[in-house]
């Protein structure tokens, strides 16, 4: 949109040569003239235009000087007399006489008698400070001798009412040209401007912060609505006012401050230029807002899938140690100390700790689980303290919060801790013990508000032993013991947890009572999850809708997995550390097959290929 100018033309001469600049097409707005005497009602005339719309206001001379008094919202702009202008005007009125009275503003005939002297002219300059006393001035210096003049439209009208001649100092083109240019340019930047402005007032007013800016004089320039509600007072009573007046003392980055009663933490920057202090930003926000913002972005970590899905009443089974165990866990749930659950694999070590976490306090806040063996060390370290950007090859933008981090006011399930290597373990217990997590590649201090809830299948002592688990942290991690038991010491538990299973994974099927006691003669090496498997392919292999003890007992001696899970059910339980014998023995046993020989041996995929890679370089 072109800018809108107004062009206030004391003759239609000065308004004829502005047209010819704009025909040009040099000057890229839209002009508005309005020509004639203009002295006395050039400044409601310009009033007018700027209700119109124009954005900035061109004249000269004496309607020049009253606009810029008067009107200070949009920019003005003066045709300047050129020197060309002003010698053309002398030479003209050197053929009536050598000595020529140069009459206007002192803007507009400035040092015009330095001039004459090049035309060998006797300068006499009548400045029109006061138009009420230049007729006088004029009437006095006709009585010396002056019989010819140079000025502006009135003085030369007036003059030749006198009956000397006057010659019409007139603009040229080049003087309207630069007027008009530099008009447009002024109008195109206060339309910059104006932008800007409202910008910033959007910024200010949206903002949740308090803004209070100063200049070197501390007196307040800046507010916005938020510093209104939180200091009780409007923006105007607070501008112009010295800062102290308002927030008294002296005051400090990241300072505590109290106002009406209410916490603030409050930021304070100074405003420099050059080592010169030009003033200072007051930024401040209410506790109770960074609590409720955390509090929000907490509940959105959880909408994204930080939540659980067990409770104490989705754990299956009547057995007396397994209702033992569960109690014991609520009990536990009450507390906030660090928790260590143990049992082999499969017995539901991570359906115990996420039941804990929704019996606990702590329930509304998220909870997330780790498997620590899933990881190399490197990638472990970065998922559970997070980086800072630029910290290793490959590091997101921006950098990435770490799990301790997003566990905050929750729960944080490390699984399979045992597998944690010892540079992480030490960095692990320093979270625990200062309730504090520092990203990879930064030096700031973040605290945290975590329960920690570990689990493992292996003995952590005989790891701590062995030296693959530092004494330190297992103090630490133990503070709670939880062991859950395995399926084989549950008594009719896998009864229960058969038929539960079947139902939901094939409901069409019915079976009799009693069909699933031949469950009770297995040893069940991977508990519950090797259960589940079972039922699972029963579901998928079954032909026919109704199971009976008959079809049960076939389909485990005919299950590969159990014939070579039986075979090896002479074997020891594992609980310790494993020796290179026994897991060759039971890789022979399950003919090769890694998940198998995983299940029975109560180790993951990890860290059997740890091991195997471990002898196989010795």
């Amino acid at each position: 949109m072109r800018p809108k100018l107004c062009l206030l033309a004391p003759n239609e001469t000065i308004a004829n040569v502005a047209k010819e600049v704009i025909n040009e097409n040099i000057i890229n707005s839209d002009v508005l003239f309005i020509i004639g005497n203009l002295t006395n009602q050039g400044v409601e005339l310009a009033k007018q235009a700027l209700e119109d719309g124009a954005e900035a206001i061109i004249s000269r001379g004496g309607t020049f000087l009253r606009i810029k008094e008067e009107i200070t919202e949009i920019p003005c702009v003066q045709i300047n007399v050129s020197t060309i202008d002003l010698l053309e005007a002398l030479y003209q009125a050197s053929n009536f006489s050598n000595k020529v009275g140069v009459v206007g503003y002192p803007n507009t005939i400035y040092q015009a008698s330095s001039i004459g002297k090049f035309l060998r002219l006797e300068i006499i300059e009548i400045a029109i400070e006061d138009p009420t006393v230049f007729p006088e001035r004029l009437i006095e210096e006709i009585g010396k001798g002056l019989k010819v003049i140079v000025g502006d439209t009135i003085s030369t009208d007036f003059a030749s009412s006198l009956g000397i001649h006057s010659i019409l100092i007139s603009s040229g083109k080049r003087a309207i040209y630069e007027a008009l240019s530099q008009a447009q340019d002024l109008a195109v930047l206060r339309r910059k401007e104006a932008i800007s402005q409202q910008r910033l007032y959007m910024i200010l007013n949206n903002l949740s912060e308090g803004i209070l800016a100063t200049d070197s004089e501390h007196r307040v320039t800046h507010s916005n609505p938020a510093t209104e509600r939180y200091l009780g007072l409007s923006i105007s009573e607070m501008l112009g006012q010295n800062v102290k007046a308002i927030l008294p003392g002296k005051h400090h980055n990241d300072e505590l401050i109290t106002i009406r009663d209410q916490q603030y933490i409050l930021n304070l920057e100074r405003i420099e230029n050059r080592g010169v202090m030009n003033g200072e930003v007051f930024t401040f926000k209410p506790i109770k807002e960074i609590q409720d913002l955390e509090t929000k972005l907490r509940k959105k970590l959880h909408s994204r899938g930080l939540v659980t899905k067990f409770s104490f009443k989705n754990i299956i089974g009547n057995s007396q140690t397994l209702s033992a165990c569960i109690q014991k866990a609520k009990r536990i749930s009450k507390s906030n100390a660090t928790v260590l659950i143990t049992g082999q694999t499969g017995v539901g070590k991570e359906m115990f700790a996420q039941s804990i976490h929704n019996e606990s306090p702590r329930a509304l806040g998220p909870f997330v689980a780790v498997n620590c063996a899933s990881f190399p060390e490197s990638i472990l370290e970065s998922e559970l303290f997070g980086y800072v950007e630029g910290s290793f090859t490959n590091a997101r933008k921006g950098g990435k919060m770490g799990l301790f981090e997003l566990s905050h006011r929750g729960t944080i399930f490390l699984d399979e801790i045992g597998d944690m290597s010892l540079s992480v373990q030490a960095k692990v217990l320093r979270v625990i013990q200062e309730k504090e997590v520092v990203r990879l590649g930064d030096d700031s201090v973040i605290p945290v508000d975590i329960r920690v809830i570990a689990a493992t299948n292996v003995d952590l002592w005989s790891a701590v032993n062995d030296g693959r688990f530092r004494q330190d942290l297992y103090y630490r991690i133990n503070v709670l013991r939880l062991e859950i038991p395995p399926l084989y010491e549950r008594d009719q538990d896998s009864i229960l947890l058969a038929e539960k299973f079947l139902n939901q994974l094939a409901p069409n099927i019915e079976f009799e009572e009693g069909a699933f006691t031949p469950l009770l003669d297995h040893n069940w090496p991977g508990n519950v999850r090797e259960l589940y498997n079972f039922i699972e392919q029963l579901a998928v292999l079954h032909e026919g809708d109704r199971l009976d003890e008959r079809h049960i007992r076939k389909f485990l001696s005919s299950n590969t997995r159990s014939k070579e899970i039986s075979a090896i059910e002479n074997l020891r339980n594992f609980s310790g550390r494993l020796t290179d014998a026994e897991i060759f023995e039971v890789l022979e046993q399950c003919h090769g097959n890694q998940t198998a020989a995983c299940e029975i041996l109560g180790i993951n995929r990890s860290t059997l290929w740890r091991r195997l890679k471990k002898i196989e370089n010795k």
